[in-house]
């Protein structure tokens, strides 16, 4: 598609996906439309950087999430679980699970990446600074899609709210890393505290700051919507709920699964993997062509010849349409079916991470937390009924999730 402007391709073909994210992986690099859209909002950190900065950014990173220990981690969950669980009716009244999930998740991070939790669920404490941060998160991850939809035009969007919201979130989080640095534990394993990590590579404020803001922004928001998704969805399929809960139920009992347990469970993985499928929390990302280059298919008269790709063209890839395709993953690939995984390999039609270079770092970590939160939530639960009769909608952020919330009543085991 050309404009007067710029020149866009859009794709959904994993063949070019693969193409674009590893095999010519040093071909495409993040777009400054969305390089510039980010970094004006939320900084500089590792998901609007490119060449040699997103190199130094990875390799400095990457040891805060390997060989991390999933024990620990799991009994780090279990007290934010707890903590959550207060929040819970003990009459089965309505409640919305959904801003539940995200101060779970923001309790959780916190800890994860610096050693200091928000306790934005501990009924103790007061959390108006907390809920701030998040409604001025809220303000500028909303801007930031919106400048991206505008494309070049950008340039011209200013909006008013957002810069102030952002000055606020930057000081939440400049206050955050000077306390957590400041409280940080001679004798805690440096592996367990992300920040401590970065502080003894650079003692730059501003680097640590937007790198932290940047892991928060997708260790809280992507985990805390596939847990939205996947509850919208399994509230309104009783029976896959039963079949989920007999299985967890049947490997550890009500006790709290270990990690080794959590690999056992197949129909739990199915639904996670499912949820991720049909609501992938990055629907679409998008790559700019470095240098005149070709992808594999979108040419000639039929679209299955290489197709020329001339430099600075934006190349948008749709994760969304790719997790739909009937192709790969059947007639009812646009409707919730766990069972659908039973064997299924789809490769690179799947990619709820990313793939090649840029996978994400956390991956690993983010399917645990899945994990052991989705069976603790079926071991609490005797049942869950959804509220909502609206089908789920996309609630379109930096990471989508439901719209209308999670509205659903629930029997406490």
């Amino acid at each position: 598609m050309k404009s007067c402007v710029w020149q866009t391709i859009f794709t959904s073909d994993s063949k070019n996906v693969k193409h674009i994210l590893a095999t010519s992986f040093k071909d495409f690099e993040l777009p400054k439309l969305r390089v510039d859209a980010i970094s004006t909002l939320l900084g500089t950190g590792i998901f609007s950087v490119n060449g040699a900065s997103w190199s130094h950014a990875r390799a400095l990173l990457r040891p805060c999430f390997a060989h991390r220990d999933k024990l620990a981690t799991t009994a780090m969950l279990e007290g934010h679980f707890q903590s959550f669980l207060r929040h819970i009716p003990q009459n089965g009244e309505e409640v919305d699970l959904q801003p539940l999930y995200f101060a779970l998740t923001m309790d959780f991070a916190t800890q994860l990446l610096t050693s200091k939790s928000s306790h934005m669920l501990d009924e103790t404490k007061s959390h108006d600074n907390e809920w701030q941060f998040f409604e001025e998160y809220t303000t500028c991850s909303e801007e930031v899609i919106k400048k991206m939809c505008l494309g070049p035009l950008q340039i011209f969007r200013y909006n008013r709210a957002a810069e102030q919201a952002k000055k606020r979130v930057f000081k939440y989080i400049d206050d955050f890393v000077d306390e957590a640095l400041q409280s940080v534990d001679p004798e805690e394993a440096p592996e367990h505290n992300v920040l401590t990590k970065l502080a003894e590579a650079t003692s730059d404020r501003k680097v640590l700051r937007d790198q932290m803001l940047h892991l928060l922004v997708a260790s809280r928001d992507t985990t805390a919507s596939l847990l939205c998704n996947l509850f919208f969805m399994l509230a309104k399929e009783p029976e896959r709920y039963q079949r989920l809960r007999q299985e967890v139920l049947s490997v550890c009992g009500d006790a709290p699964p270990l990690p080794e347990q959590l690999k056992q469970m197949e129909y739990l993985r199915w639904c996670v993997q499912e949820s991720l499928r049909l609501h992938p929390v990055i629907p679409t990302n998008a790559r700019e062509a470095t240098r005149d280059t070709t992808l594999p298919v979108g040419g000639g008269r039929e679209g299955t010849e290489p197709l020329l790709v001339k430099k600075g063209t934006l190349i948008v890839y749709n994760i969304f349409a790719m997790h739909r395709d009937k192709a790969v993953f059947g007639d009812d690939a646009d409707k919730f079916h766990p069972e659908r995984w039973a064997g299924l390999r789809p490769g690179w039609g799947y990619l709820p991470f990313n793939g090649g270079p840029r996978i994400c770092l956390g991956q690993q970590i983010a399917l645990l937390e899945a994990h052991y939160l989705v069976a603790r939530m079926v071991q609490t639960f005797l049942t869950m009924a959804s509220q909502e009769s609206r089908g789920w909608e996309e609630l379109f952020a930096l990471a989508t999730t439901c719209k209308h919330g999670v509205n659903v009543k629930m029997d406490w085991a």
